[in-house]
């Protein structure tokens, strides 16, 4: 059989290309016990032409090395504004307004009814939003490569944001280079399935006895630049949630809830497949303490010419500086390596099915408390602001 065969799950990434790719419509992506799509294939439809196999990022994963590339930049949008409503520095905003001003069209993750995550087509910049901050979990693509390709053959500039693995899945599915296809990856730590999510939401309505209506895993309304999320409620009120005690972000941050496919990431090193690479740029204020800001600096790998050209082309909303790749690699541990599979991970999504929410995430998912934790939650803002603008004088 010349088809795709998934007998372990660490080499399926569930970036749906092969699905999308199939002539025959032979491919089913299914989800499994712990809520993560694989493909199934209909062997009354398949022809056996290979295509799929083709075009799996995980069986053909060889990114092209490019001279004077990947260049690193420590990088902040200059819109206080626009860089509030992004997880870092807020550089896919200026982007993906350059795309849609262009006459271009913008794909990226985005929640959808019942806070589904899916990718989605923008073309309007009034709905850019839905695709700004971060979702700390799989993106459902659904059949949006095709979508993609019929654009870029109507010679539309199209900006196509995603996970190192999906932007490869998407490169396999076009099989040929496009001039006005713009790619950004992310520095991406692994992904959380979408069933685990829907029982962590869950979770927070039966605690709060309210319907949640908006998740926000990066919100920087009340601690700036960092891990708090943000819950609001059908009735207008709000959860600020530090990351250090909630079961469903710590359990995220320590690996134990990722993809098996994670793991085992062929994409998590310096050398990446899309033109420019988005990061928090965790550190910055050790080696450039005049660059940092507290609502959110980006580092970002420029991987082409390509990604070149189109920060030169926004130099006028950006503030940039030149940085050193190793450093910023020691402090994304995922530009070296993929993340470390813990043993919590063997038995964490057994019970999902079967326990109560509640039950679930306070006994499955529980979390420590350590005293380091519990001490930095009772520092108030402004001290910790204080802090770092010591710390910034002494670097001076």
């Amino acid at each position: 059989m010349n088809t795709i065969e998934i007998l372990d799950k660490r080499n399926c990434c569930g970036c749906t290309s092969c699905a999308q790719k199939c002539p025959k419509n032979a491919i089913e992506m299914i989800e499994d016990k712990e809520g993560f799509l694989f493909p199934s294939i209909n062997k009354e439809k398949c022809i056996n032409c290979g295509l799929c196999i083709k075009t799996c990022p995980m069986l053909n994963y060889e990114v092209e090395e490019k001279e004077n590339f990947p260049k690193a930049l420590a990088i902040k949008n200059k819109n206080q504004a626009e860089k509030m409503k992004s997880s870092s520095g807020g550089v896919f905003i200026v982007l993906a307004k350059y795309t849609i001003k262009n006459k271009g069209v913008v794909y990226g993750a985005s929640y959808t009814d019942g806070l589904n995550v899916e990718h989605i087509r923008i073309a309007k910049e009034e709905e850019l939003i839905k695709l700004q901050g971060s979702k700390y979990v799989q993106s459902n693509m659904n059949d949006v490569y095709p979508y993609v390709k019929k654009d870029l053959q109507n010679n539309k500039k199209v900006l196509f944001t995603g996970t190192p693995c999906q932007i490869k899945g998407l490169k396999n599915f076009l099989d040929k280079e496009y001039e006005n296809l713009i790619t950004c990856d992310l520095v991406c730590h692994g992904v959380p399935s979408q069933k685990l999510l829907k029982k962590y939401i869950k979770f927070l309505e039966e605690k709060y006895n309210k319907k949640i209506i908006k998740y926000d895993f990066r919100n920087k309304e009340k601690n700036g630049w960092g891990l708090t999320s943000k819950v609001t409620f059908e009735d207008g009120t709000f959860k600020y949630i530090n990351s250090d005690f909630d079961p469903y972000y710590s359990n995220f941050l320590n690996c134990n809830t990722y993809r098996e496919s994670c793991y085992n990431c062929k994409f998590a090193q310096k050398i990446r497949p899309s033109d420019i690479t988005l990061a928090d740029y965790w550190g910055v204020l050790s080696i450039h303490n005049e660059f940092y800001d507290e609502n959110g600096v980006s580092l970002i790998l420029v991987n082409s010419e390509k990604g070149n050209e189109i920060l030169k082309e926004n130099k006028e909303f950006i503030e940039k500086i030149e940085t050193n790749l190793d450093y910023a690699s020691s402090r994304n541990k995922n530009l070296i390596s993929p993340s470390t599979r813990p043993d919590k991970r063997n038995y964490i999504y057994n019970e999902i099915d079967e326990l109560s929410p509640k039950v679930y995430f306070r006994k499955v998912l529980k979390y420590k408390v350590t005293p380091k934790k519990f001490i930095k939650l009772l520092v108030p803002n402004e001290l910790k602001r204080c802090i770092k603008k010591i710390k910034r004088y002494k670097n001076d």
